[in-house]
């Protein structure tokens, strides 16, 4: 056996179901063996993969041993002259192997041998060539400056920054996301050390490789792409605690004493600073639009009310001693009703805006009303600054979506069109497994391997010309009539021009990418997970119902006048109340979606309209993308149907 690759999985199925995929095609031609081991995935990546790949040894363990321990699990059944470490969220081109092969028998000191890796993105991973940590690199990779001045020799020296990225180089310290090594050289060093559970133990091993008089070599002769965070995501401070921590396990346990304890002293520091800017981050972050919104609106409220006293009352005040406060307590009132009606949901919408703010406005005068009298200075003031502020706060949103000021992370409605590099067969594939999970409507269309494809918009190489046109925000790859290879060549070109990358394999049922470092990657799949099913969404449903079954039955007067069916209007609120019914319900009885109680209405209307497999797609759609703030509308513009006797469909199986 010439080669043993060994991959631990946790909870990345899709990621290594493309990876598997890739790795097969890379060993035609080698006598290689494929052993994976699962690290207690709760994601049932097992049961998914096992049918898919039967040629592939599979270990499962009933808990997480971490990295190190799972790995040499499997290196103990392995029989390969060579053993690669590989991390499910990879894709490996299909010469990878060869190449390294090659390498590693042309150079018999070389003990192990890393790969030049690029992350989803199509960007260069720095850790595909690090040197050994020091308390000098360690501080300044933690305080950013490695990031700084990424080139560097000096402040990036633990990733090399100085070392051409396109040149093969000796180097200290190989990422364990791609490691070819001896099998012989790491049965004499026992594989890896199991006192790290995550992180580090690449570092360990690429050490005592060299300690034991071999090489690591950085191999720039291939490029993979490593989907980097998805098999161990990052988690702010917690990544930073796994991350030094291991670098500590290994200063105390390689070098002396003196050094270990002044490493310890500067890595504690690094990390009380790094905790304390995550700290502050994570804390002005989530409340940076309401701090401003609030400064908008007690701003708002002390101009009218100066405006008031100066031009309505003739200089004379309100003769109320707690004024000041009184403009802060309703600039907190604004703010609260504000965020209930979803101002400071991530995803941006205009009409959300302005319903916020005008509900906004109303509350504030709901609470003046029901004040004392000996509280209340001026409904005049309250109206115009909350119309003032309601006003400016509208206008910011507007300003900031049109910049797209990352700042605040605000997603717009509009989104880049989508393409799909490949041939006629690839792209229908890819146009039914969108369809399936309704994200069809975002493609542009195909684009073309080869200048001879005219049924496509144009080939691949006027794609560049086209972008200039038409703003293009997304590709998806397709493997098959496009190498690896080629792809990764692709996305170097794409790479700085803020361009998302998706990939799908021959062979697969999936799409994958990742675009963020800190956030989970892009997984389509025909498997479709609802949000109505997730715990929170489930929680606002239940809430919006509740909230407004007791606003209509606390306003029965009103919608006696109102409502021609009152008495049947109002036992459906008692209903909803009691969580016998829901006011929004699904449009069909279809039994494969998550169980909903019986709808007063449904989401759309009227359903005679629809046929049954419409019906079904569209209850499809709303499961999967809910939104309350989307039943609320439905409620809302459905209100003269809210009294009728006969349930909506839905399912509650």
């Amino acid at each position: 056996m010439q080669l043993s690759i060994i991959i631990v999985n946790y909870n990345v199925k899709y990621f290594l179901e493309q990876c598997l995929q890739a790795v097969l095609k890379g060993v035609e031609g080698i006598r290689a063996e494929l052993i994976v081991v699962d690290n207690h995935s709760t994601d049932g990546s097992m049961e998914y993969l096992r049918p898919l790949f039967p040629g592939i040894i599979f270990i499962c363990n009933k808990e997480n041993l971490g990295f190190a321990k799972a790995n040499n699990l499997a290196l103990a059944n392995a029989s390969g002259e060579y053993v690669l470490f590989l991390n499910p969220d990879t894709l490996v081109p299909e010469n990878a192997f060869s190449l390294c092969l090659t390498f590693m028998k042309a150079h018999p000191k070389a003990g192990a041998l890393g790969v030049r890796m690029l992350d989803g993105r199509g960007r260069f991973l720095p850790e595909s060539k690090r040197a050994f940590p020091s308390p000098t690199a360690s501080f300044y990779k933690l305080m950013g400056l490695a990031a700084l001045f990424p080139t560097s020799g000096y402040f990036n020296k633990y990733a090399l920054g100085d070392l051409n990225e396109h040149a093969n180089h000796q180097v200290a310290v190989l990422a364990g996301a791609f490691m070819f090594t001896r099998k012989k050289l790491l049965d004499d060093l026992h594989g890896f050390d199991e006192g790290y559970f995550m992180y580090g133990e690449d570092i360990d091993l690429s050490y005592r490789i060299q300690k034991a008089g071999y090489q690591n070599h950085y191999f720039a002769g291939t490029t993979i792409i490593h989907f980097k965070g998805e098999s161990s995501r990052k988690a702010g401070l917690n990544y930073v605690k796994f991350f030094y921590a291991a670098m500590l396990i290994f200063v105390q346990k390689q070098y002396t004493s003196g050094t270990a304890k002044l490493f310890s002293y500067f890595i504690q520091i690094a990390i009380t600073c790094r905790a304390i800017i995550t700290a502050v981050e994570r804390l002005v972050r989530p409340v940076l639009f309401p701090v401003i919104d609030g400064t908008i609106v007690w701003l708002s409220l002390k101009i009218v009310s100066l405006l008031w006293i100066s031009q309505v009352r003739n200089g004379k005040g309100f003769g109320f001693e707690y004024l000041s406060y009184a403009i802060v307590f309703f600039a907190g009132v604004f703010i609260l009703s504000a965020a209930f009606t979803g101002l400071y949901d991530k995803r941006y919408k205009t009409a959300r805006t302005f319903f916020a703010v005008a509900f906004a406005v109303v509350s504030m005068l709901a609470v003046y009303s029901l004040l004392p009298e000996s509280l209340r200075f001026s409904r005049g003031v309250i109206l115009g600054g909350g119309l003032m502020g309601a006003v400016f706060i509208f206008l910011l949103r507007q300003i900031v979506t049109a910049e797209k000021n990352n700042l605040f992370e605000y997603e717009t409605e509009r989104e880049k069109q989508t393409i799909v590099v490949g041939t006629e067969k690839e792209y229908g594939k890819i146009v039914t497994l969108l369809e399936e999970v309704m994200l069809a409507q975002k493609l542009l269309g195909r684009i073309g391997v080869d200048a001879s494809d005219n049924s496509a918009l144009c080939s691949l190489k006027n794609l560049q010309a086209l972008r200039k046109k038409i703003p293009i925000g997304e590709i998806i790859f397709c493997e098959g009539s496009l190498t690896l290879s080629e792809i990764i060549a692709q996305m170097q070109i794409f790479a700085k021009q803020d361009m998302r990358f998706l990939f799908h394999l021959s062979g697969t049922q999936s799409i994958i990418g990742s675009n963020r470092l800190t956030e989970a990657g892009k997984v389509i799949t025909p498997f479709i997970e609802y949000r109505i099913a997730q715990p929170y969404h489930k929680k606002m449903k239940r809430l919006v119902d509740v909230v407004l079954a007791l606003l209509f039955l606390v306003t029965a007067p009103i919608h006696l006048i109102v409502q021609k069916k009152t008495t049947t209007f109002l036992g459906n609120a008692l209903s909803v109340l009691s969580s016998r019914k829901t006011w929004v319900g699904y449009a069909s009885t279809s039994l494969v979606l998550p169980p909903l109680a019986k709808g007063v209405v449904a989401h759309i209307s009227p359903t005679s309209l629809f046929g049954a497999s419409l019906a079904e797609k569209a209850d499809k759609l709303y499961a999967k993308n809910y939104d309350w703030w989307h039943d609320i509308v439905v409620v809302f513009r459905n209100y003269h149907r809210l009294g009728n006797k006969s349930p909506q469909c839905s399912n509650n199986n």
